[in-house]
């Protein structure tokens, strides 16, 4: 995937139906990480049209709401079918606790975030990389509103970072648990993205500060 294609892709990617080209067996490769997911579970990876933007400032615009916060814990499958009934799309509804808002106006302090993967006993599904939020790790969400009062990822991978309990952005390594299902151009769009939401989130909670 070339991570300069044009932000005017057609978003097929939404709640009502998630457009993806087809699930393909993926190794992850280079990562401790992965490694422990491989010999686990199998991995399948899809590809889907979305929005590859460039920086923050694009990420930005494409959300309706900015949030911090955490996964609670629940979690209920998504899945999308075709007109014969089948399976086409594996993704998961998961609650989220918001603890600061960035951007759009304060919504229930829980809210329902569809995540483009799901994970089973035996298999992740994946699509364009995205790893599912975890319960013990904070989180900065780049989210857009839905027509049914949920929220989707913007962006796929693009939408979620790992932050620490101050708000500041995660280090990212390149066998980070972030990355595990990552291809390698992947990886280094997500540092680069990585490294201006922690300016992003300096500057908010600067001028947080200011205005108390």
């Amino acid at each position: 995937m070339n991570i300069n294609k044009s932000i005017k892709i057609t978003i097929l990617f939404t709640l009502v139906a998630f457009t993806v080209v087809a699930y393909t067996l993926y190794a992850p490769e280079n990562s401790e990480a992965a490694t422990a997911v491989q010999s686990e579970k199998k991995v399948y990876s899809a590809h889907a049209d979305y929005p590859v933007v460039n920086n923050v400032n694009e990420l930005e615009e494409h959300a309706d709401l900015i949030v911090s916060g955490k996964y609670t814990g629940n979690r209920n499958e998504y899945f999308q079918t075709d007109d014969q009934g089948e399976v086409v799309v594996k993704a998961s509804k998961s609650e989220f606790q918001i603890e600061q808002v960035y951007k759009g106006k304060q919504p229930e302090s829980v809210i329902t975030v569809v995540e483009p993967a799901y994970e089973d006993e035996e298999a992740v599904y994946t699509i364009e990389g995205y790893n599912l939020m975890n319960n013990l790790d904070n989180y900065v969400l780049f989210l857009a509103a839905t027509d049914t009062g949920t929220y989707r990822i913007v962006g796929m991978y693009q939408g979620q970072y790992q932050i620490d309990t101050n708000s500041s952005v995660q280090s990212l390594a390149r066998n980070s648990i972030e990355t595990v299902h990552f291809e390698d151009e992947q990886i280094d769009h997500y540092s680069s993205l990585k490294k201006q939401v922690f300016e992003f989130l300096i500057e908010e909670n600067n001028q947080s500060t200011s205005a108390q």
